[in-house]
């Protein structure tokens, strides 16, 4: 039986070249660049103000990314769920402490690198550096669709796009983080989910 830590490895291989559509070369020098962290529901791996220069990628489990708004709520950005990758790219880019939090809603698994350390092995090997655009794009795509959807979507049509786009999360999820995560209030999402 393959160790655990072999095993986190080979699922972040195969996560990380689904990224590029084709198997990474020099796997053993990325990958010991990666170490494992599990987490339990409610842990943070990052709190706002600290300065962190990692990038994750998630295994099992589920992952929020939130903040605290001027009157003390809790503000869903985005959920993460194995095979994706989070990276606080702003604050890694800008040398700037995070603004949001990270946090297991559920018992998690993830392999961890630092992205400074990362980039410095992308000098030798283009394909990395591919790797690392590639990522960056999926976290700041994923952003940037949400942000749309807030914009010009009402609650409705926001709702509905959350069920199309994740349907998985529907259950998993408490109904008070999903109405976060769409900008409306649980009773407003209670109504929408009886009108479906």
């Amino acid at each position: 039986m393959a160790h655990p830590i072999t095993q986190h490895h080979s699922v972040l291989q195969q996560g990380l070249s689904a990224f590029l559509d084709a198997p990474l070369s020099n796997w053993p020098q990325y990958a010991g660049q990666f170490y494992y962290r599990s987490m339990e529901p409610a842990e943070h791996w990052i709190q706002a103000g600290e300065v962190s220069t990692e990038i994750c990628f998630v295994i099992s489990g589920l992952l929020r990314v939130y903040y605290i708004d001027q009157n003390g709520n809790e503000v869903n950005q985005h959920f993460y769920q194995p095979g994706e990758v989070i990276a606080p790219v702003s604050a890694i880019v800008a040398h700037e402490p995070c603004q949001y939090f990270i946090q297991a809603l559920e018992p998690s698994e993830v392999m961890l690198a630092d992205y400074k350390a990362i980039h410095e092995a992308e000098k030798s090997n283009p394909e990395w550096l591919q790797l690392e655009i590639s990522i960056a794009q999926n976290v700041l795509l994923k952003s940037a669709r949400r942000e749309a959807r807030l914009l010009l979507g009402n609650a409705e049509h926001r709702y509905k796009w959350f069920c199309k786009e994740y349907p998985e999360l529907l259950e998993r999820l408490p109904q008070y983080h999903i109405a976060s995560f769409l900008g409306i209030t649980p009773v407003s999402l209670s109504r929408l989910r009886k009108k479906q």
